[in-house]
């Protein structure tokens, strides 16, 4: 589990999708949001991982899910997408890999989704904001 949890970080590094917090962003005052993370298996997929960062975990009765707005819900009804899949000859299902680390998060709302992980993903390494 450890090396699949390495594994994943690198990814996730590699791409892009998070970065050290910048030396001259550390000591501002802002209001900052520490996300806890942690590996879960599919029983189906057990020599791939998935990290989760924890919008849910509340720390003085709050969370960072229940202050976020609400958008609408966007999810298709089972029914629906079941009986369309039959309207054509051919139907295509898709997994996307990191999809939920793969967008673009403006550069004020960024301090509310720093998590804590080792410098350069060496776990010899000192503790690093990302």
């Amino acid at each position: 589990m450890k090396q699949h949890y390495f594994d994943f970080i690198q990814k996730l590094l590699e791409k892009g999708h998070a970065e050290p917090v910048p030396k001259t962003e550390l000591s501002h005052s802002t209001s900052r949001w520490y996300l806890r993370h942690f590996g879960v298996y599919h029983p189906q997929k057990p020599d791939k991982i998935r990290v989760v960062f924890d919008s849910a975990v509340e720390s003085k009765g709050t969370s960072l899910n229940k202050v976020l707005l609400p958008g609408p819900d966007l999810t298709n009804n089972i029914l629906g997408v079941l009986l369309r899949f039959r309207q054509d000859i051919v139907g295509f299902v898709a997994d996307i890999e990191q999809m939920f680390h793969s967008f673009l998060v403006q550069k004020q709302h960024r301090d509310l989704l720093r998590f804590f992980w080792y410098k350069d993903n060496d776990p010899n390494g000192e503790l690093t904001e990302y």
